[in-house]
C-alpha cells in the first residue's frame, strides 16, 4: 500500500476522492500541517472476535488475591 502526503487544506478539497481511494486499499493519506504530519486516514477494518482461552485458569491457583489488597494501609 502507497503512502501519500496530503495538506489538511488540500484534503478539505478532495476529501471524498481520499476517503473512496483509502477504502478501496490503494493508498493510505498521511495528512500535514506546514509540513509536518498530524494524521492519517487508514482504511477501516472491522475488529473480529475478542481472543478468549479455552480453558480459564483455576483461580485456586493463585490463592487469596484480595485480602493483601483489603488490608488498611499502616
Amino acid at each position: 500500500m502507497k503512502t501519500i502526503s496530503v495538506a489538511i487544506g488540500e484534503a478539505r478539497t478532495d476529501l471524498c476522492k481520499l476517503v473512496n481511494d483509502v477504502a478501496s486499499g490503494k493508498v493510505r493519506v498521511l495528512l500535514t500541517s506546514h509540513g509536518r504530519p498530524k494524521a492519517q486516514l487508514l482504511p477501516y477494518v472491522k475488529a473480529g472476535a475478542p481472543w478468549r482461552v479455552e480453558k480459564p485458569d483455576d483461580p485456586t491457583r493463585y490463592g487469596d488475591l484480595q485480602s493483601p489488597a483489603m488490608e488498611d494501609w499502616q
